[in-house]
């Protein structure tokens, strides 16, 4: 699977990389307006920022170029970025803010008692593009005809939890079963088979997006509206019947999509996602994405802690990750930096031979292993600084295991490794999305990791009766415990480059979602460069 093909579940994503190689340091600081102290990568709302400063052109037009097809229906979807122009075309229940947040989207609000009957309550005034009132049977027949779909992304129904969604997913029941009604034409009722206190996180998903169920194909219910389509341009004009208050007012009337991979792509672009050619002036934005290495704790000296700890306290992984601002070294776990507890940072000395004594292991009885990995470029490159930094000790005898990237694949499923390279990839912000991984009884549990402990604590994470904060307070004791066990080797968290034009405004570079809306820019008439 490639790096950019990121829409599918959460799901133990061994990338092969494809981005481009380079050393060169982050730009800390973006340059600042003429007349205000907003910069770049705000993440205020247009209306806020035409209140600051008179420069912003509210009838201007917004470039964003893709280097793939140009797509206007969700079953089209197959790269990552042709996602930005279905959000632009069309709204979910939620969305979410310039920071990665979930906010209202069609649905005002939602409720639920036990979090496994959840009831959302549709705004009365989202409407398609024609005028006609948004309505919660929209979502039902858009939902079931997803279940009953080629797409790709269809499984996502059963992730969520949704009643019956499995046995729709297999033609074993009808569509008409998948735990979705309207109980009225504002208001929608989910029915989960399992409590889930996240549900509404992962609700933002573009598999989730509503269709119009008319002849007309370009009717659209969110900020824009398809205005001109040809095969190597999309051009799209705002939404006149969009909920948006008039001071929440769109700054770019019109937005044109370009295809990069043409040549006729030959004016600058404003935004370019998951760029090719990057400059001084690229937005390395962090992913949801993690690169780590997983031990077999079926194997007889890996299943020992003592052991997983010399392992990893041998490793510095600022020694080990390429010097490329699109892989972030951001802690002491395998959780992205947004979700990482400040605590964890703290590093805690070792003495690596007492460990491995402890478990019986002497320069003339070594620790014997073999390291698998892709026989590709960075991901031999790290393996081979890793296998270096473990020979320094005369206790340690690593042996590469490079392979192919099916190879590593069916490895990982089969358990037939003892270290191997692995990663993970979540399509909603939220620590569920990352912390599946370590119940004993998961399906994506590889390595034979289990913890009557942290079993209980993942459970009581999907209690109806707790609060966020109790929650949030579980999720700590489950990532603390998560390294005292040394469950993974993590190495870093992956960046995704975004070429942004300086005068653009709206966005925040630290949003781990990928999701940047044309609704929510802005472009400033006049910059000035200053060195820091």
């Amino acid at each position: 699977m490639k790096k950019n093909n990121m829409l599918m579940r959460k799901s133990a994503v061994l990338f092969t990389l494809v981005f481009a190689l380079s050393a060169c340091e982050p730009q800390q600081k973006p340059a600042k307006t003429a007349s205000s102290s907003v910069e770049p990568n705000t993440t205020e709302t247009t209306a806020q920022l035409a209140e600051k400063s008179p420069l912003i052109n509210q009838a201007d037009v917004l470039y964003r170029g893709i280097y793939a097809d140009l797509i206007t229906s969700i079953d089209q979807l197959q790269q990552a970025e042709q996602g930005a122009l279905l959000r632009d075309l069309f709204e979910g229940l939620v969305i979410y803010d310039p920071s990665g947040n979930i906010i209202a989207g069609v649905a005002e609000k939602w409720q639920s008692a036990d979090k496994k009957t959840w009831i959302f309550q549709l705004r009365k005034n989202a409407k398609w593009s024609n005028g006609e009132a948004v309505r919660a049977q929209d979502f039902v027949a858009s939902w079931q005809q997803l279940a009953q779909s080629n797409n790709p992304h269809k499984p996502y129904l059963t992730y969520m939890n949704v009643q019956n969604a499995a046995a729709v997913l297999a033609q074993k029941m009808p569509a008409e079963q998948l735990g979705v009604r309207a109980l009225d034409d504002f208001r929608l009722e989910i029915r989960l088979d399992k409590s889930t206190p996240y549900l509404p996180k992962m609700l933002a998903h573009i598999a989730l997006l509503p269709r119009y169920q008319g002849n007309d194909l370009q009717v659209s219910n969110g900020a824009y509206q398809l205005t001109a389509v040809s095969q190597n341009e999309i051009k799209l004009s705002q939404n006149p019947y969009y909920w948006r208050t008039e001071k929440q007012k769109m700054a770019f009337s019109t937005v044109i999509y370009q295809n990069l991979n043409l040549p006729q792509a030959h004016y600058k672009m404003d935004i370019v996602e998951n760029a090719k050619q990057t400059n001084r002036h690229t937005i390395y934005f962090p992913q949801l994405c993690t690169y780590f290495y997983e031990f077999n704790f079926r194997h007889s000296m890996l299943k020992q802690s003592a052991v997983r700890n010399a392992l990893v306290s041998m490793i510095y992984t600022r020694n080990i990750v390429p010097q490329q601002r699109n892989m972030l070294v951001n802690g002491l776990n395998f959780l992205p930096a947004n979700m990482q507890f400040e605590q964890e940072r703290d590093f805690q000395p070792t003495v690596v031979e007492q460990k491995l004594q402890q478990a019986g292991i002497r320069v003339d009885q070594p620790l014997v292993l073999h390291l698998t990995y892709d026989d590709s470029e960075p991901h031999a490159l790290i393996a081979e600084r890793l296998i270096s930094t473990w020979s320094q000790s005369d206790l340690i005898r690593v042996e590469a295991d490079p392979v192919s990237h099916q190879t590593l694949l069916e490895k990982r499923a089969k358990g037939d490794f003892e270290i191997i390279r692995s990663g993970w990839c979540a399509d909603y912000n939220d620590l569920s999305a990352f912390t599946s991984l370590l119940h004993s009884k998961s399906p994506d549990n590889k390595s034979g990791f289990a913890s009557a402990e942290m079993d209980k604590l993942l459970e009581k994470t999907l209690s109806a009766n707790i609060s966020e904060q109790e929650r949030t307070a579980l999720y700590q004791q489950i990532i603390q415990l998560s390294q005292q066990e040394y469950v993974v080797l993590p190495i870093f968290q992956y960046a995704n480059a975004v070429n942004i034009a300086q005068r653009i405004v709206g966005y925040h570079p630290k949003n781990p979602t990928g999701v940047i809306y044309s609704k929510d820019l802005a472009r400033l008439n006049e910059l000035i460069e200053h060195n820091d």
